[in-house]
């Protein structure tokens, strides 16, 4: 039997949050806009929200359906199904990847000595239990885990400040070569990681009851993750400077690590790995769920079926994606933003709002002609 799940406006907006903020802020995004990285940031936020007000009036057109449903009230149920099939392994390829950033992580930092196939299993094992108790149980974790996420936040800035560690004059000067990088630098990178990975959402939030208010949530929800990245992708810069940032895998891992307060208060890097592991944890699951749920449109049954067999085959995925780290981060900036992220976040929903747009006016036209 096929279960509803309903989720407050809270928990998603905290869901949001999370999703968004998690993994973004610990890698270094924007960066062919060298220091001035943060504005790229901003206006990957603000086209967030133009992507976040298609996604919304896309499903309300189809009446509080989800993603899956538009594809076949436009393209009808053969064509339908195939674009959903797509998307379901879109999802799925996007959950390895996030989950291969999560191990290398852990891999780098606690357990140099551990196979990160061991990390991997691990913690798939706490997002199939998730995934099997459904989103409902999710959302409310993660609301008890959220103020210990913006609390360590608070405690990264709190500490770096106090130790002096941050330099403003790495800063400037402020768009030497022109709004060009900045452009390069949003499009196609910044609005696809992380902003354009809000179309996962699609697969669920069109069941919240009122429209302009689900709108209004998510459009805040987006907002306060780009100020957040944006403060901590300058303090990333102001603290390591535009090279030692670019070179570093994850900056904010290495920005914090230049805190020493009294030669007693050091190596706070568990502060980093528990943002980013709740982050992950979310990525991965709403992203399962997405695909889950796309399983669930085109077999009609439920998608806890399919969790155990597809939260495997990702595992395996997240191990075999690339030889290396070094691989794994060129596959995701040279071919995922273009040939993956922009035609699956950005041109078909797109096409999809038109193509109901105007199939709207034609049922119009066609009832005052009757």
């Amino acid at each position: 039997m096929i279960r509803k799940e309903v989720i407050s406006y809270s928990q998603l907006f905290m869901l949001i949050v999370s999703f968004e903020i998690g993994s973004a802020v610990v890698v270094d995004i924007g960066s062919e806009a060298k220091q001035d990285a943060w504005l790229a940031v901003c206006g990957g936020a603000l086209l967030g929200l133009v992507l976040i007000v298609i996604y919304c009036h896309m499903l309300f057109k189809t009446k509080h359906k989800h993603l899956y449903d538009t594809f076949t009230t436009l393209l009808g149920k053969k064509l339908g199904v195939i674009l959903a099939f797509f998307y379901v392994l879109y999802f799925l390829y996007v959950a390895a990847r996030v989950l291969r950033d999560f191990g290398e992580l852990v891999n780098t930092v606690i357990y140099p000595n551990t196979p990160i196939e061991v990390i991997s299993i691990l913690f798939l094992l706490v997002i199939m239990y998730y995934l099997v108790l459904g989103l409902e149980v999710t959302s409310r974790s993660v609301g008890i885990f959220m103020p210990y996420f913006i609390l360590f936040l608070f405690l990264i800035v709190l500490f770096l400040f106090i130790n002096q560690s941050m330099e403003i004059d790495k800063l400037r000067p402020v768009l030497a070569e022109g709004a060009r990088p900045v452009i390069k630098a949003i499009f196609p990178g910044v609005l696809t990681f992380p902003f354009g990975e809000i179309v996962v959402f699609t697969t669920f939030v069109a069941s919240m009851n009122e429209r302009k208010k689900t709108i209004k949530i998510c459009a805040y929800a987006m907002l306060f993750s780009g100020i957040m990245l944006a403060a901590f992708t300058v303090i990333k810069l102001s603290v390591l400077g535009v090279d030692a940032a670019d070179r570093a895998a994850f900056p904010l891992l290495s920005a914090i690590r230049t805190i020493s307060l009294a030669n007693f208060l050091e190596r706070l890097d568990a502060l980093v790995v528990f943002v980013m592991m709740l982050g992950i944890f979310v990525k991965v699951t709403i992203f399962l769920y997405g695909a889950l749920k796309g399983l669930e449109f085109i077999s009609g049954q439920s998608y806890q079926v399919f969790v155990i067999p597809i939260t495997s085959i990702v595992g395996l995925q997240s191990i075999l994606i690339a030889n290396n780290y070094a691989e794994h981060l060129e596959e995701g900036l040279k071919f995922v933003p273009y040939y993956l992220h922009l035609p699956f976040q950005v041109f078909i929903p797109c096409f999809l709002l038109v193509g109901l747009w105007i199939k709207d006016k034609m049922i119009k036209k066609g009832g005052n002609e009757a």
